[in-house]
């Protein structure tokens, strides 16, 4: 059960491994029915009841998406609330001021130091321990208890073809397959089918770095390679491939997770007009990354 189900979902959710992950903090609703059940299982059909009740229904959508790509979201947002972007900016540091803030961007030899009345900090957790050393001192240790898995993504075009693997599949780590997962995007989004098959598989898990240190056209050959075959592609040529590499783009909840949020968060609520959020915290994915930019607006707000 472990290697064959409980490995590859959490593998594929967190680049992680179930021996070291928390489960409080990556299956809350599991961890919290499982004293009253006694027994996983159990503990697994509370936890999907509870979740139907609170839904009011028990036939939504697991999954979502946006019809030009999650890509488009950050853009519809900021054209939605005329809102400042700067890419391509490091931040170097914070610190208080007699009116709220002082941050150090841009280029380290001339930073520019814009103001601010509030600051929300939302970087991956080692270079939030960086940004908050000097303002919040106590949150740099929980911060930095926080490691990160290094991931890739590649997607595919491969010419039409039948296939039998639904949407996608996970792949346990004991098969000793490089790739972790593919999701077949063209059959899991109707308005991505047409001309070509169009898939997307993920590569790398925590404390594996050695399986993405390869070149971008080795790196994708495997991958092509290792797809081709879990699928049974009668047509295993790609049309077109694309590689992005996630370099720590993984936050890693390892056990005790949830006592290093609160450490963080106990030590950041003593500064006003100062919060954290993002993936590090409560969750990787959009929906909780958007929940938790919530609470720390509303935090501020409030």
């Amino acid at each position: 059960m472990v290697d064959r189900l409980v490995e590859p979902l959490l593998g594929g959710v967190y680049a992680g491994r179930a021996d070291e992950l928390s489960l409080q903090a990556t299956m809350p609703a599991l961890a919290a029915h499982l004293p009253r059940a006694g027994s996983v299982l159990g503990a697994a059909a509370a936890a999907r009841d509870a979740g139907i009740r609170s839904r009011g229904d028990a036939d939504g959508p697991v999954f979502v998406t946006v019809a030009d790509g999650i890509g488009a979201l950050p853009a519809a947002l900021v054209a939605a609330s005329g809102a400042e972007v700067r890419l391509r900016t490091p931040a170097h540091g914070l610190r208080r001021t007699a009116t709220g803030f002082e941050l150090s961007i841009g280029s380290a030899a001339e930073p520019e130091l814009p103001g601010a009345d509030s600051v929300i900090v939302t970087a991956p957790a080692g270079k939030a321990a960086r940004l908050l050393r000097d303002v919040v001192p106590g949150a740099v240790e929980p911060l930095l208890g926080i490691p990160y898995a290094s991931m890739a993504v590649v997607a595919m075009a491969f010419p039409a073809q039948e296939l039998a693997a639904g949407s996608g599949l996970l792949v346990p780590p004991v098969t000793g397959r490089l790739v972790k997962g593919v999701t077949v995007s063209s059959a899991k989004w109707p308005h991505l089918g047409g001309e070509a098959l169009l898939v997307r598989s993920s590569v790398g898990r925590f404390r594996a770095e050695s399986d993405l240190q390869r070149d971008d056209d080795e790196l994708v050959a495997a991958v092509v390679a290792d797809v081709a075959d879990l699928l049974r592609l009668s047509r295993p040529e790609p049309l077109q491939t694309e590689l992005v590499r996630w370099g720590g783009g993984l936050p890693q909840y390892l056990v005790g997770h949830p006592g290093r949020v609160a450490a963080v968060r106990a030590a950041v609520a003593g500064v006003p007009g100062l919060e954290v959020a993002g993936a590090a915290f409560d969750g990787v994915g959009v929906p909780a990354c958007i929940r938790d930019a919530r609470r720390a607006v509303g935090a501020l707000l409030g």
